[in-house]
């Protein structure tokens, strides 16, 4: 998980600006980087042979949805919100006054549901990630490469939903969890 990349004994990177500077600093440029490369592979093969045409087209078109939705959470995280949190947090733990705006995590929270829907569309799309012995070496990689996404991007959105934003609004996780829950059902 992503606990190999913390100093266990440092409660600065727990806390709402250290938290901010490591999805910054490790999380946002693995992700863009994946991205990067991912859609290296799309421009050069506008068709994938290993895929039916129909499944090739729609793949692409999710994946430049995910990315999309990325770039956008990541401008709008580091712009504003991660601004916001580190000029009002100062590497405390938790703060009684200026919390977070709970629209803001709404926000955020739906752009990470609409983000793992799109990674379950691509996953489905490519049989778990599972190729065929007889694919191309560069779709042996690409598919690779979705697959660290992946897991890049459920460990940062695990960071923001677990420790990040129970810190810097009123929720407390449980809470969160019914308030998640609500969302879903509305």
């Amino acid at each position: 998980m992503f606990l190999n990349r913390l100093d266990i004994g440092s409660e600065a990177i727990l806390s709402p600006t250290g938290l901010c500077d490591l999805i910054q600093k490790d999380y946002q440029p693995e992700i863009i980087s994946s991205c990067k490369l991912i859609e290296q592979y799309f421009s050069a093969h506008a068709y994938i042979n290993e895929l039916p045409s129909s499944v090739s087209e729609v793949v692409q078109l999710l994946f430049r949805k995910l990315d999309d939705e990325i770039k956008h959470l990541f401008l709008k995280e580091s712009g504003i919100v991660f601004p916001y949190i580190k000029k009002n947090y100062h590497n405390t733990k938790k703060s009684t006054e200026n919390k977070v705006d709970p629209k803001v995590f709404d926000s955020v929270q739906h752009t990470h549901q609409t983000i793992i829907g799109l990674i379950q569309n691509i996953r489905k799309l490519l049989n778990n990630y599972v190729v065929k012995p007889a694919s191309s070496k560069e779709w042996k990689e690409c598919v690779g490469e979705m697959f660290t996404l992946e897991n890049h991007i459920f460990q940062w959105i695990h960071i923001e939903q677990s420790l990040l934003y129970p810190k810097v609004t009123n929720f407390k996780i449980t809470d969160l969890r019914k308030h998640n829950h609500k969302q879903t059902l509305n």
